[in-house]
């Protein structure tokens, strides 16, 4: 319906500023700071003309204005290789409401702004869909549907009250929207792909591994995954969540082995094999390796990933989502053979590093046993003046040696990458792992939370009749790293974020809204087809949703009919009659005024159809004497017969004079 062409007052005007402001604010998480400027600036040149009572500016400066803000658009498109992106697509659509709102001087300008303010909404959730901005757009939505009333309606303002209505409102819709979202079909893809303006950085964990760099983790809060354990909560000491295996050292950096990272192979149905069950919540990274704890040995079926040789798991394509995936893995070792190629691989060491070399051959001649030289390794880094430290000195040309014998002094990093050099060095096949190790228990949640700040390497040897082992020689030289945590091995270098840095009741706090972000990641933004169909399963419903959701909507329908049903008071019979003969005769051309007496409309319809003028006068008769007089309450029901007979005497008599 179109609106009514009036002008709007000053007030009108406050409304669509605020609600634009507030609508266009947490675009700010996800636009360009060049981009978030310009609408700033055309936000506070639409406040300073509201504040001032300015008149608007004329459409030939709005043009010039547009045409800026194109030509801004156009930069930025350009800079980024040429592509409109959906941030800028989304920051243009905001520029342009603006604009709209520059211009607007009556009722249906404003209805069109405020109608686009709900496509802006829902363009916050293209980027992500945290559970915040879920009560933030609810609560925004709410309030622009207020002032669209408002707006129509100035009226409603003293009259009704307007958010017990909305609310009402909200109560009557919310049975149908659980009924779309649990039992709609979903899809195993999106229909569609949202362009991206440019390519996100990767995060987290890096395919290389240097002194130094899992360190620059240690300050990032960042959640990389969450994980729900089936059964008993777990040791700290076996939280070790796999990612890479590292077998290249050029003397500075460790490198995966891309030969053995192309040997590919199927990954077994999570279900299928022994071990340990539990779900993993995956945070985006720009990377193609999934989390497994320890050695994976299988997947969920729809998770489109395979294992190398090493235990890794390599998605099909990099993980720019938050994903779920079910696993089991083991915490043993496989005992089994080592082909000679992987045995040269895992003894292969560039040249340098003549001191470690030097005790590492000392040794093999020492330790015949391959196990005692990992030992010995161990009791090295657990003695003195080896430390564990966020802010190690720099190291020297020969890295390894600087290491050992001048700094020791050092990250995970340093000493897993030089006690794989010496184990190399010793004859004992070794490779480096990096990952995470740890994770916050949440309580409230049941479910562990590991960040980047989690991040760590270790190592695994080759032992004859063992396997592949992992050994964590940060262990040695700070055991509570592992027993209890990064805040309890390095004390007062912890970030104040730090969970040991923080009081009790606000780690509580922590923990209950950690607890609601996972149940609004696992039960709605990652409820998918495998859940659904999990779901309808349970209910026995099986492959039937379809089914299951129109009798779903059909109840909806019937229920939705009880307030009518119950907003209607008893009948009065009197009137029932009264009303069916009004009916009888409104359908042979006598239609009965609203505000027209039973006895004038009587003689009315006597006088247009005299060959029933005598029944209708009778019918009328006992109805006025009914309604207005004085009749005992046991004669009542008989005179209601009566006249009910009347009214068909009346109906004989027009269907004679028809015949």
């Amino acid at each position: 319906m179109k609106a009514a062409a009036r002008p709007l007052r000053h007030e009108d005007h406050g409304l669509l500023l605020g609600q634009l402001a507030l609508v266009l604010a947490p675009q700010a998480r996800t636009l360009p700071v060049a981009v978030s400027l310009l609408l700033v600036l055309l936000l506070g040149w639409r406040w300073l003309l509201w504040r001032r009572r300015a008149p608007l500016p004329s459409r030939w400066m709005l043009g010039v204005t547009a045409m800026l803000v194109l030509l801004v658009a156009s930069a930025l498109a350009w800079q980024a290789g040429g592509g409109v992106g959906r941030e800028l697509a989304v920051a243009l659509l905001g520029a342009f409401v603006i604009l709209k709102l520059l211009e607007c001087r009556a009722l249906a300008d404003a209805t069109l702004v405020t109608q686009l303010s709900f496509y802006l909404l829902l363009t916050l959730y293209l980027s992500d869909q945290p559970f915040w901005l879920a009560l933030y757009s609810l609560a925004i939505g709410a309030w622009v549907l207020r002032n669209w009333l408002l707006l129509h309606h100035p009226e409603a303002r003293s009259k009704l009250a307007i958010w017990p209505l909305l609310g009402r409102m909200a109560l009557l819709g919310l049975p149908w929207a659980l009924a779309l979202f649990v039992l709609f079909p979903r899809l195993e893809h999106p229909l569609w792909q949202l362009p991206q303006s440019a390519p996100r950085g990767t995060t987290g964990l890096s395919d290389t591994m240097r002194p130094g760099s899992v360190g620059q983790l240690i300050r990032s809060p960042e959640v990389a995954l969450r994980a729900e354990v089936d059964g008993a909560q777990l040791l700290a000491s076996a939280l070790y969540w796999r990612a890479l295996v590292l077998w290249d050292y050029d003397g500075t950096t460790w490198y995966p082995s891309r030969q053995r990272q192309q040997q590919l192979a199927p990954v077994p149905a999570a279900g299928t094999v022994p071990g340990i069950d539990y779900s993993i919540t995956l945070e985006p990274s720009q990377q193609r390796w999934l989390f497994v704890l320890d050695r994976g040995q299988a997947l969920s079926a729809g998770v489109e990933a395979a294992a190398t040789p090493d235990g890794e798991f390599i998605a099909r394509r990099p993980v720019e989502q938050r994903i779920r995936y079910r696993a089991q893995s083991t915490l043993t070792p496989a005992p089994g053979w080592l082909p000679p190629g992987t045995r040269r691989l895992a003894l292969s060491l560039p040249a340098g590093n003549p001191r470690a070399r030097a005790l590492a051959a000392q040794w093999a001649e020492t330790h015949a046993d391959p196990a005692a030289r990992v030992q010995a390794a161990l009791r090295l880094f657990a003695a003195a003046p080896f430390a564990y430290t966020l802010r190690p000195p720099p190291l020297g040309r020969e890295q390894v040696d600087s290491f050992v014998f001048d700094t020791r002094r050092g990250f995970c990093e340093h000493y897993a990458g030089s006690f794989v050099f010496l184990m190399r060095a010793a004859g004992v096949p070794a490779r480096v792992v990096t990952g995470y190790q740890g994770g916050e228990y949440n309580p409230i949640g049941r479910h562990y939370v590991v960040r980047q700040s989690d991040a760590h390497a270790w190592a695994e040897v080759w032992l004859d009749g063992r396997g592949w082992v992992r050994v964590d020689p940060t262990s040695a030289v700070a055991p509570s790293r592992i027993e209890q945590g990064l805040d309890a091995a390095v004390g007062d270098e912890a970030a104040a974020w730090r969970p040991s840095q923080q009081p009790g009741w606000l780690q509580d706090l922590r923990w209950a809204y950690e607890g609601v972000v996972y149940t609004w990641q696992r039960w709605v933004l990652q409820y998918d087809h495998a859940q659904q169909a999990q779901l309808l399963d349970t209910l026995g419903a099986g492959a039937r949703p379809g089914q299951l959701l129109a009798g779903a909507l059909g109840v909806l329908c019937l229920l939705a009919l009880v307030p009518l049903w119950r907003r209607r008071g008893p009948v009065d019979p009197l009137e029932a009659a009264y009303v069916s003969l009004c009916r009888l005769l409104a359908r042979h051309g006598c239609d009965r005024a609203p505000a027209e007496g039973p006895q004038d409309f009587a003689a009315r319809a006597s006088a247009r159809l005299p060959h029933a003028a005598d029944a209708i006068g009778a019918v009328t008769a006992i109805y006025i004497g009914l309604r207005y007089g004085n009749v005992a309450t046991s004669r009542r029901a008989e005179s209601v017969a009566a006249m009910r007979a009347g009214i068909r005497q009346v109906a004989a008599a027009l269907r004679t004079r028809k015949a």
